[in-house]
């Protein structure tokens, strides 16, 4: 030791500063809990050995940092400085607001009886297509398990799906088609009829009839027309032939009324004229005539058509009883059924031979076909033709095949076995873009042919195509799926004498699937233990000594280790060689996520079955739960404690869920009662579909968790977007493509989907904050702030809509306002 006491300095204002007090603010993401540092456990110490209550180290005069003694006191403050710092991470992670480590998180969750979420697999709908080639079977049975495999695309992993129902295929499933012709009902201005056949025996110029079954019965309805063949167009293929005329069916002066459904059309064979219409004019005859005749000779022939008979120009076998006439002068023309036939003779009008005479069913505007005697033709030998349905594509004009769209899709006919319920795959170009398109749609009704689905197709398809591949279509044969491989594996022995025994699996991550239960996920396990099923509880606390349970635990590195009773709570393994055996699926989260298309690879390959694809994106998918939703989510389980009263009950309840990331409850009325509606967000912002395994099952859960009479709807939101241009004065200091893309990727976390809020607003203030504090940049400029699809204009408030229940009473949910993904429009540098 130094002896030296002039300049030891060892009374100078030296004080103890340990501990220190320890004072943190409510809400902080980090807290301090150091009681001291080095230097302050250093001067504390130096400090002590000044104190009068320590006479044995008054003797120590030194304070130089090289003696000995001061330097164990240093060596002893670098100990407490790091303690003091291991016990602030400690302290830390006792907390949930502030862990930083996700085992943490996991442990102090456990204590409220919430366990992390492990993820939850990715779902979708398979659409398998049987062989159809002869010989191959009509139907076949697709079994749970069956497994299908994706594609990779660039940077993927091939992911497996199983089938999770089992259903039966049918060939005549495979391509259902559309309605492709309609039943004939004659419209005011139609122009053309089609027949069956093609020996329909017309040419232009033969007359044909429309009578609908109302002149059937009345011969006073109008509701019949006539018209001259134009032109003939026989459609071999078909096998049917298009009938044209010229004037439009129907007429507004005299209103014609025309025939209505189920009319029937005739080929009137025959054209005929009156008896006499030939017979010589007056003054071409002799005196002597005309006075035998008791005629004039300034006039023509007194013709004349009494009661309900026309005496014909000649006798015409081929016209029968109950057969149709139609008596034409110009501009008009008038039905008549022939009630009976008859031949017989008549002699006048200087004329004499054979007529045929029909006696009418009415003599309804008979006179006034007698100022026209000479120019009225008789068309009869009525020929029933039979109508053939009409094709939606027009060969005579070239029209298109109306599209096939919305909720109600006529079949061209309904095959067998089709049920409510049903999952179809729908298929064909788009008719806006040109592209083959698919999605899924469900059956909610089946009328004869036609059938009614739900949700109403959202695009819109062109019913044939001359590749048939891009036609519209239907397929049946649909299959639920998830993510996740079945996998077989002994896990070990039993032994009796251990307590809470355990076992891991060997093939982690073990597969979650969306279930109704209040977590929104179920685990794939099944674990037999001397071949029989032991079943999974979230904990053996207070469980009966003999119950066969196992509870479950996934450590932070995503393995799962089973843990079974002490015959206290819940039994003990019995003692057996290898008589622990786990069957499982493995695989889980967002890995999942395949595009539409991309499940082609039958690993499993039913008889007869020869294709199968996700008409669809597979969703649903979640990877486990991260540390800030496992922060904001643990607490749920004492707030709801599994049930769902308040309305923020609701709004937590579904957050919790597996595969909601966001929610958001609120009142609605819908002019008659008060309801609760849900807005919710899948993870990174996915859309929650209605036909969606993760919608079905949370709404399920909410109705079994709280008040069955509570009206309640679940609806994804609606994602919108702002866009941003702007120069910022970069510091000469920094790197000016370094500090802007600093800049960009800023503004991109704090406005991402993660951050922002249903209904919340951008202010240009936040994100002239947003930029500010990026280092580097002295000052910003904002010169475009304005919402997707307005006018790039600046605006100082965008602003995202809340749920909301429109004039009709459909409810709309909320906006989540975020940074456009596109390009932004200018991020430059000020000059």
């Amino acid at each position: 030791m130094n002896g030296q006491l002039d300049s030891c300095h060892c009374c100078e204002a030296l004080t103890a500063q340990t501990p220190a007090a320890v004072k943190n603010r409510p809400g902080l993401s980090a807290i301090a809990y150091r009681v001291g540092t080095h230097s302050e456990f250093k001067k504390s110490m130096l400090a002590a050995l000044s104190d009068i209550t320590r006479p044995a180290l008054q003797n120590l005069k030194t304070r130089d940092n090289d003696d000995f003694s001061i330097a164990l006191l240093d060596a002893a403050a670098t100990m407490a400085d790091v303690l003091t710092f291991y016990q602030e991470r400690i302290a830390n992670e006792s907390y949930l607001r502030t862990a930083t480590e996700r085992r943490s998180l996991l442990e102090l969750a456990r204590l409220i009886g919430y366990e992390l979420r492990p993820g939850v697999a990715a779902n979708t709908l398979l659409a398998f297509t049987m062989d159809d080639t002869p010989g191959a079977p009509l139907q076949t049975t697709v079994d749970i398990g069956t497994k299908v495999q994706s594609i990779p695309g660039p940077d993927e992993k091939p992911q497996t799906f199983e089938t999770v129902e089992k259903i039966t295929t049918r060939v005549e499933w495979n391509a259902i088609k559309p309605q492709l012709t309609q039943t004939f009902v004659p419209k005011f201005g139609d122009t053309h009829v089609y027949l069956k056949g093609t020996a329909t025996n017309l040419k232009p110029g033969d007359a044909i009839l429309l009578v609908g079954p109302e002149r059937e019965g009345d011969s006073g309805s109008e509701r019949w027309d006539f018209r001259r063949v134009t032109k003939v167009v026989p459609d071999h293929d078909a096998d049917r032939t298009r009938v044209e005329w010229a004037e439009g069916l129907g007429t507004t002066t005299p209103h014609v009324v025309l025939p209505s459904a189920n009319p029937k059309v005739y080929a009137l064979r025959l054209r005929a004229s009156l008896f006499g219409f030939n017979a010589p004019n007056p003054k071409t005859l002799s005196n002597e005539v005309l006075t035998h005749y008791g005629q004039a000779t300034d006039k023509d022939w007194p013709f004349s058509i009494s009661g309900q008979m026309i005496d014909l120009d000649q006798t015409y076998p081929g016209i029968l009883a109950q057969s149709w006439l139609v008596l034409s002068r110009t501009n008009y023309q008038e039905l008549y059924r022939a009630t009976t036939v008859v031949e017989a003779s008549r002699a006048d009008f200087t004329l004499s031979g054979k007529t045929t005479r029909v006696s009418l069913d009415t003599n309804e505007n008979l006179p006034l076909f007698q100022s026209a005697y000479r120019d009225t033709m008789v068309f009869a030998q009525s020929e029933l033709l039979e109508i053939a349905e009409s094709p939606f594509f027009d060969p005579g004009t070239k029209e298109l095949l109306p599209p096939v769209t919305g909720a109600t899709i006529p079949l061209a006919k309904t095959p067998p076995g089709l049920t409510k319920g049903q999952w179809l795959a729908a298929s064909g170009k788009d008719t806006a873009t040109g592209k083959v398109i698919m999605e899924l749609v469900q059956i909610s009704a089946i009328d004869g042919a036609k059938l009614t689905v739900s949700p109403p197709l959202k695009q819109s398809y062109v019913r044939v195509a001359p590749k048939p591949e891009e036609s519209f279509s239907l397929n049946a044969n649909v299959a639920h799926a998830t993510n996740g491989e079945t996998v077989s594996e002994i896990l070990g022995s039993g032994d009796a004498t251990q307590r809470y025994q355990q076992f891991t699996l060997k093939q982690p991550p073990l597969t979650y699937v969306s279930a109704t239960t209040p977590s929104g996920a179920a685990s794939t396990l099944q674990l037999r233990v001397n071949d029989l099923l032991w079943k999974e509880t979230p904990t053996l606390f207070d469980r009966d000594p003999q119950e066969h349970i196992y509870v479950t635990r996934a450590s932070d590195d995503g393995k799962t280790t089973i843990e079974f009773g002490d015959s206290v709570s819940g039994a003990r393994l019995p003692t057996g060689q290898d008589n622990v055996r786990a069957k499982y699926r493995k695989g889980i989260g967002t890995d999942g996520l395949v595009k539409a298309g991309q499940l082609t690879s039958l690993l499993t390959r039913p008889l007869g079955i020869k294709s199968v694809l996700n008409p669809e994106d597979a969703t649903g998918a979640q990877d486990r739960e991260s540390l800030d939703n496992a922060r904001t989510n643990a607490p749920l389980t004492v707030l709801t404690l599994d049930r769902t009263v308040s309305l923020l009950d609701y709004e937590d309840f579904s957050r919790a869920f597996a595969g909601i990331a966001k929610a958001l409850a609120t009142w609605t009325w819908d002019g008659q009662t008060k309801r609760v509606f849900i807005t919710v967000a899948g993870p990174d912002g996915a859309e929650i579909k209605p036909n969606s395994d993760t919608y079905v099952n949370l709404l399920a859960a909410l109705q079994q968790s709280g008040d069955p009479f509570v009206s309640l709807r679940v609806k994804s939101y609606r994602p919108a977007s702002f866009r941003f241009a702007g120069k910022v004065k970069v510091n000469p200091d920094y790197q000016t493509d370094a500090v802007l893309a600093a800049v960009e990727k800023a503004l991109r976390e704090q406005f991402s989907f993660d951050v922002r809020a249903f209904g919340q607003p951008v202010f240009l203030s936040e994100v002239i904050a947003a930029v500010q504090v990026v280092p580097g940049v002295v000052a910003v400029d904002v010169n475009k702030l304005y919402r997707t699809g307005a006018a790039a204009t600046l605006r100082t408030r965008l602003l995202a809509a809340l749920p909301e229940t429109l004039a009709n009473g459909s409810l709309v949910s909320a906006e989540l306002l975020t940074l456009d993904s596109a390009p932004l429009d200018e991020l430059g540098v000020m000059s």
